[in-house]
């Protein structure tokens, strides 16, 4: 039997804005800059008109798009044009640049290249230091210091600029960018990288409906050096990877990569690619990996052969791939063709990595790490901003999940290195053994014995010997009642999705059936199947199983999500209409809306779904 709704389309225009996205993605694109925010007395400001507008232009540089625009993010495009504004209030460049983004991501292109903006900043910025009496100008170095180094970490001027950052921060001056960005601005021409979504890429048309990516090969060169070959042609580690459900849920696996050095004529020192076609976002990866690794053996010619072509591959090379969360392995697999190490078999890892070695925060770790250990992984790297989301995994699936893997952090690339070895150090296999005894004993004799005062007493050493330990840390708070109580922000999120989004995309697909303002008095028709409305029952009592882990936070936002959810798997009461359920779905629907705008209001929440 066949449950039949009928509405207008201009009773449940809302559909369209509430649907999964709004639930799901948890990076929004773009936030507009305060530009009424006293940052520093821009009134004092004193420098040459000539060094003022060449800093200026530098700042709106970075606002704009340029020749590689998609490495720029839109926080930083922000930041930077908010500081342009307040040196040059008279300027519409800045004006027309943040009323381009707002509309719709992007600005007009100019043919600016990185390194020429760089240069730009840095001459500004020494403009604005040698006034060392004016605090002001010190201030407003200290912003554009932070903003230089953010969009080019790695260039020519950058040790300079950190001299001053250094200096200036000694002196008592650094960048404050909290409450800076105003509301979330969501457009669907600049979704956030594959990394950090929650949900599909929004659409005008369909949200469900994925952005189709441009993928490419890039190249990137590498000086060689004094060594006749490699120390190791091939290399392999497994990567973590992760994909979107239709429903909402995020299924995560370990996929091999392996990297091949061979001999190539003509090549003048090393070319490093990909064997395969891949993202924007995943071809830039490589480039930090390749800086990092230059610096790593800049000293160490003779392990650095020349004249080789060295391809990375995934396991499953035939499906798409982007985004920067394999660079960390990138740089493992890599790095053993220079050194020898021979890598784990039984590793693997999950993060982003800058040219410094700092290892970075991805999305979707908790996928990631089941798939690892459905795949038999026994040691997992992440990185150390996704250990909230461990935590969520210990509150969700108990303490088994953190008893068949063992976690660990990974702030550097050297922590990452200590535990990818198959031949460890000996106080790192120490610590290995000893809680994969601790696992048995608790696999034995049951969950409880963790609490155990002999068994916190061995947690206890193994967190003392490698903080970086996160299995062995949660499962001593599990053992002395100190493990986190509710989700993170994100993770009640991603649960709040995974139960949801089935009964939200079906909603939202009917109403996208009328598109044409012309046809907006046509009926539209939702058909609820047995079959559907048993599913959503059972999302119901997951959602409601959920409510009591859900950061309080997010407690208004839940339970006008759980309503409508309600009012769907129950279908209309006994003596209601059509149109009177129609219109109660309605005002569910807006209620969320609501009540999510209220929370992309908030700072805090919104920080850590960007970050």
């Amino acid at each position: 039997m066949l449950r039949i709704l009928t509405a207008r389309l201009s009773l449940l225009a809302a559909l369209v804005l509430i649907a999964a996205p709004a639930l799901a993605r948890a990076a929004p694109a773009y936030r507009p800059p305060d530009l009424d925010r006293e940052l520093f007395k821009a009134k004092e400001i004193t420098m040459d008109k000539f060094d003022l507008a060449g800093l200026v232009g530098a700042l709106i540089s970075v606002g704009r798009d340029f020749e590689d625009k998609d490495q720029v993010d839109y926080e930083l495009r922000a930041h930077a044009l908010a500081i342009a504004a307040r040196l040059d209030t008279n300027t519409e460049r800045v004006k027309k640049i943040l009323d381009q983004l707002k509309a719709n991501g992007t600005t007009i292109s100019e043919s600016n290249t990185r390194e020429r903006i760089s240069s730009r900043l840095a001459s500004g910025i020494r403009a604005l230091v040698r006034k060392n009496d004016v605090v002001a100008n010190q201030v407003c170095a200290a912003y554009a210091c932070d903003i230089a180094l953010r969009f080019d970490p790695t260039g020519d001027a950058a040790a300079k600029i950190k001299e001053s950052q250094e200096a200036l921060a000694n002196a008592g001056h650094k960048a404050d960018w909290k409450d800076m960005l105003g509301k979330v601005v969501v457009h669907p021409k600049t979704p956030p990288p594959k990394d950090r979504q929650r949900g599909p890429a929004p659409n005008p048309q369909n949200p469900f409906e994925e952005k189709e990516e441009t993928l490419s090969k890039k190249e990137v060169p590498m000086p060689g050096g004094s060594a006749k070959a490699f120390a190791r042609n091939q290399s392999h580690a497994n990567a973590l990877v992760v994909r979107q459900l239709e429903g909402g849920n995020f299924a995560g696996s370990a996929s091999s990569v392996n990297a091949t050095a061979l001999r190539e004529k003509g090549v003048d020192g090393l070319i490093f690619t990909f064997n395969q076609d891949v993202g924007a976002m995943m071809n830039g990866s490589l480039e930090e990996v390749i800086k990092f690794l230059r610096v790593r053996y800049d000293s160490k010619a003779d392990k650095i052969p020349s004249g080789y072509r060295i391809e990375l591959g995934f396991q499953d090379k035939y499906v798409p791939k982007d985004g920067p969360s394999a660079a960390t392995l990138f740089t493992l697999v890599l790095d053993s063709l220079f050194s020898g190490n021979e890598l784990d078999e039984s590793f693997a890892c999950t993060g982003d990595i800058t040219a410094d070695g700092m290892v970075q925060k991805i999305g979707g770790t908790s996928g990631k790490i089941r798939g690892a250990t459905k795949r038999g992984c026994k040691i997992v790297g992440i990185p150390l901003g996704n250990a909230k989301e461990v935590a969520d995994v210990l509150l969700i699936d108990g303490p088994e999940q953190l008893l068949n893997i063992q976690i660990f952090t990974m702030k550097t690339f050297d922590e990452a290195y200590a535990i990818s070895c198959k031949t460890k150090s000996a106080a790192v296999q120490a610590v290995l053994d000893s809680f994969t005894k601790i696992a048995e004993v608790v696999k034995t004799k049951g969950p409880d014995i963790i609490k155990h005062p002999e068994v916190q007493k061995r947690l206890d050493a193994i967190v003392t010997k490698m903080p970086n330990h996160l299995s062995a840390k949660l499962l001593l708070e599990y053992a002395r009642g100190t493990q986190p109580k509710v989700l993170s922000i994100a993770g009640s999120f991603k649960e709040i999705q995974g139960a949801s989004s089935g009964i939200f995309k079906q909603l939202a697909m009917v109403f996208f059936g009328v598109r044409n303002d012309a046809d907006k008095d046509k009926v539209l028709t939702l058909s609820i199947s047995e079959e559907q409305q048993k599913e959503a029952k059972e999302s119901l009592e997951t959602l409601k199983k959920l409510s009591s882990h859900i950061d309080p936070k997010l407690k208004p936002f839940t339970t006008t999500v759980v309503t409508v959810c309600e009012a769907y798997a129950n279908g209309p009461t006994a003596d209601e209409k059509p149109e009177g359920y129609t219109k109660r779905l309605r005002d569910g629907m807006e209620k969320v809306q609501s009540a999510n705008e209220k929370l992309q209001k908030d700072p805090d929440i919104m920080e850590e779904l960007m970050d």
